[in-house]
């Protein structure tokens, strides 16, 4: 987890320099002298490694060491003994008689018969039936038709025909023109239902008039006005019937009502059809002229309703059964059987089986094997949105647009293997509870890896990219373009571990000690190359509890050391190429070290010896079985580093401090992590003969990293959603993603650099109680301010939210979200001033390694709260006029233009959250 974000920072550095590294490699060969600049240490980082990256990186270690115990447990030996004693007893001796007794009894009598009986029931069911003929006749009074200039498109008139033509478009209406029936074309042929019978319909039927027979209606008649109505009702009485089912019809009422009118209508129908483009076939954009048609004629229409009520008569058979009991006295003799007991003397032998129980142990060998691959390909594109990496939060696009296939990528492709081959010895007592051992493990640990990174330009390039095989000769490295880079390691190691286990939940500890050699490469010119070989060794000693393969909670420390030494050789010289070949491929430092060494040659440098030590405590929840795996942690990582930069021979001292959180997530090749983190330093630098002081100083760093090798886009969305509900820099850091599915590998990466102006002001501010109290009182306003503004309501459970804290860093419910996002500002604002007094005490002593532990202290509060962390930035901000602060963003991936910013601030911080007011 804690390396992992420092490997991370490693890789976003060289995507933001990819092109100037392309752009170098094209210019003229740099000397040696000049080309070690680039790999000259600032001390500003920890980019140091152990072998933590490893350990959270595997599923090899998620409860590597726990066993599976029996549950039936171990049986104790039993051993068994008879012992035999003779007693005199008394004996009971029973005599049994049977003699027969009479007695009267009652025996029950039960007399059964049967009953019919028919019942009638009636059904009375109200019903009305209503009956309607009407017809409209135009032969005695006036029609018109409109101008047939009206055209309209053949998919416009199949819309109107199958919008208006419905089955009941003339309700049973009678039309007659002149005396004559006029059935239109749907009701001789039936209702169109798809527009086939439309466009077949205008393709047979020619021209027509309105009153013309099979003449095309678009629409049907639509009732305009009524002149003359006449409405009659007659109501008659008639009597009761009954049909030829036997259903009487009684209480009828028949209502007759007659209508007469003389109507105007309108309607609209084909005039003819139009083959516009001479083709014979109807078409959509062919053009039908239509009639609009107003008409008066006579309208007639007579409806009779009849009501009341249908009776039904029903014959149903009904059988009972009744039963009446009654009890008849009876004599008869029975059998009693009388009993007699009397006691009698008699010897009798018995046995006594003794069991004799004793407890045992039992050993099992239970094996530990593992094996871990893993092959992640990360694929940045290095199509950059920005022209200039300055830039303050109003002036830069907040939506990540998406790269091109040809505007460059780096690809780095990793191939690592390691496996584990071992067993453990289970010890189980036949006196303890079923299940439950002892157990003592061990396991050789061993693994390679290697790492290939190289830039290309089209993503076509990029999927095609293949793993260099690990070279055995100076010709394997010629064949790499300038720029690449290939690291090559072996591990080694083994663990021991010792607990108790109860079936399949396990305690215990466990120590783990490995080893790692390393030799990264990389080819920065034609002729030119940089080598760095390091050597690792850790010792890391925890307790563990968890379930076997699923489930592991760990609380270790470590200790790791890891010694570097780089060169640059130039192998177009055959001594220079002589010694890189014995330095890479066979260990042997000696003929390098004699060419550095010697005035006036060119070929060969040394850049710098590098050596760490490091310790750490961490707590760990990991979740899953092998290749799926989940896990959660956190801790603390102090180390201290000496560096030597031969090309100026400056040595420099330097204590670094880092508290970290971090989420892993792993499917098979998927690999997942999202970290938060702060790390501290205090360094010098001196000559490294004369000891003489050259620079000191001290910085602060939080870093948040998110890296995935499969992303989707609200997964992306969410690590910068993330990210500004810890920073609260909205208006900074918040980006939209393209909402593209997926997204391939991608990463965001920010750092916030408070220098050693910002650090001494901080220490400043809290040493005066005064400013120490305003700066809480600050952020404590700042939570209130933000409450207010965005609308939080308690009772209701609403708000507006901008920088996500609801949800991300608390509670999701209004009420809770603001009590905890108080207490938890008064907390880390408390913790913070606590820190900086400890840091300046630590600095008057000169105890850098104090310092940077609370440093990082402080780092830890501030990421607990948005205010707290934006007191402390405007603060800096404020009192170095925004030269203390330094920071990098940066948002890339495979689909993604490459989103690189230098983020600054002036004196006026503004945010969502409001500013510290000087």
């Amino acid at each position: 987890m804690n390396v992992k974000v420092l490997l991370s920072l490693l890789i976003v550095t060289a995507v933001a320099h990819a092109e100037d590294q392309t752009q170098t490699a094209q210019q003229t060969p740099q000397t040696l002298e000049e080309a070690a600049k680039n790999y000259k240490p600032t001390y500003k980082t920890n980019f140091s490694t152990d072998m933590m990256a490893f350990m959270k990186n595997s599923p090899i270690y998620n409860g590597l060491g726990f066993v599976y115990v029996n549950p039936n447990g171990v049986s104790p030996q039993i051993t068994q003994s008879v012992i035999y004693n003779t007693t005199t007893v008394n004996v009971p001796v029973t005599t049994t008689t049977t003699v027969t007794v009479p007695y009267t009894y009652t025996v029950p009598v039960t007399t059964t018969w049967t009953t019919t009986s028919v019942v009638q029931t009636q059904v009375v069911t109200p019903y009305t039936i209503t009956s309607t003929t009407s017809s409209f006749d135009i032969g005695n009074q006036s029609w018109a038709v409109s101008d047939v200039n009206h055209a309209l498109t053949v998919g416009d008139a199949t819309s109107k025909i199958l919008g208006n033509i419905t089955p009941n478009y003339l309700n049973g209406e009678k039309q007659t023109f002149l005396g004559s029936q006029t059935d239109g074309y749907w009701v001789v042929h039936g209702t169109p239902t798809s527009v086939t019978d439309v466009k077949n319909a205008l393709a047979s039927n020619g021209s027509k008039i309105p009153w013309q027979a099979d003449s095309i209606d678009l629409t049907g008649w639509t009732t305009t006005g009524a002149h003359n109505v006449t409405t009659t009702t007659a109501v008659t009485n008639p009597a009761n019937y009954v049909d030829g089912n036997g259903v009487l019809y009684r209480d009828r009422t028949i209502t007759v009502t007659t209508y007469s009118a003389v109507e105007d209508r309108y309607k609209e129908t084909v005039y003819y059809w139009d083959d516009t483009n001479h083709n014979g076939i109807v078409d959509d954009g062919d053009k039908v002229q239509k009639w609009e048609v107003h008409a008066t004629g006579n309208a007639n229409s007579v409806t009779t309703t009849e009501t009341g009520e249908t009776v039904t008569t029903k014959d149903t058979t009904v059988t009972e059964t009744h039963s009446e009991t009654h009890n008849e006295t009876r004599e008869g003799t029975k059998e009693e059987t009388r009993t007699e007991t009397h006691d009698e003397q008699k010897q009798e032998t018995t046995s006594q089986v003794v069991q004799n129980k004793k407890n045992v142990w039992k050993f099992s060998f239970s094996p530990i094997l593992s094996l871990d691959i893993q092959w992640p390909t990360k694929v940045t594109a290095l199509d950059s949105q920005f022209k200039t990496k300055v830039a303050t939060p109003s002036n830069f696009d907040k939506k990540i647009q998406l790269a091109s296939s040809n505007g460059g990528f780096l690809v780095e492709k990793k191939v690592a293997v390691t496996g584990a081959v071992g067993g453990a010895v289970v010890a189980a007592y036949s006196a303890w509870t079923p299940g439950t051992a002892l157990t003592l493990g061990m396991a050789p640990i061993a693994g390679t890896e290697k790492v290939y990174r190289t830039i290309v330009k089209t993503g076509l390039e990029a999927e095609n990219v293949v793993v260099p095989a690990t070279p055995s000769a100076m010709a394997d490295l010629k064949k790499m373009k300038v720029g690449d880079s290939l690291s090559f390691a072996q591990m080694g190691g083994v663990m021991f571990s010792a607990g108790v286990a109860y079936v399949v939940v396990n305690v215990g500890v466990n120590l783990i000690a490995v080893g790692q050699w390393k030799t990264e490469i990389q080819k920065i010119s034609d002729t030119r190359y940089y080598v760095n070989r390091s050597a690792v060794k850790m010792n890391n000693f925890g307790a563990a509890v968890g379930t076997t393969l699923t489930l592991a909670y760990t609380a270790s420390q470590f200790k790791s050391s890891d010694s570097q030494f780089s060169w640059l050789f130039d192998t177009a010289d055959a001594q220079a190429a002589k010694a890189m070949d014995d330095f890479v491929f066979k260990g042997i430092a000696l003929g390098a070290q004699k060419m550095s060494d010697s005035k006036g040659q060119t070929t060969v440098l040394a850049v710098t010896k590098q050596d760490t030590v490091a310790r750490g405590a961490l707590r760990t929840i990991s979740l899953g079985i092998p290749y799926v795996t989940a896990s959660w942690g956190k801790g603390r990582i102090n180390s201290h580093q000496v560096t030597q930069y031969f090309p100026d021979n400056t040595l420099g001292d330097a204590n670094y401090a880092v508290y970290m959180k971090a989420r892993d997530g792993r499917m098979f090749n998927w690999i997942e992590n999202a970290t938060v983190a702060f790390t501290a330093s205090r360094y010098n630098v001196r000559d490294a003969k004369t000891k003489t002081l050259q620079d000191s100083g001290y910085y602060g760093q939080f870093v948040f990293s998110y890296t995935d090798t499969h992303t989707r886009d609200f997964e992306l969305q969410g690590a910068v959603n993330q990210l500004v509900a810890v920073t609260g820099l909205k208006n900074e850091l918040y980006v939209e993603i393209p909402k593209t599915g997926n997204l391939g590998y991608s990463s965001v990466a920010f750092q916030l650099t408070f220098d050693k102006s910002a650090t001494d002001f901080l220490m400043a501010l809290a040493q005066d109680r005064a400013a120490s109290a305003k700066l809480e009182r600050d952020a404590q306003s700042f939570v209130t301010a933000y409450v207010r503004a965005n609308g939080f309501d308690r009772q209701m459970d609403t708000y507006q939210d901008p920088i996500k804290m609801c949800g991300i860093m608390y509670d999701f419910h209004a009420d809770a979200c603001i009590n905890q996002a108080q207490n938890a500002t008064l907390k880390a604002t408390g913790e913070v001033i606590v820190n900086l007094r400890d840091m300046k005490a630590a600095l008057d002593r000169n105890d850098r390694e104090a310092f940077a532990q609370a440093y990082a202290d402080l780092g830890r509060a501030m990421t607990t709260s948005p205010f707290t962390f934006q007191a402390v930035l405007s603060a800096s901000v404020g009192g170095t006029a925004g030269k203390g602060v330094m920071a990098t963003y940066n948002v890339s991936g495979t689909r993604l233009k490459n989103y690189a910013l230098n983020p600054t601030w002036d004196a006026g911080l503004v945010n969502e959250i409001f500013p510290l007011k000087k």
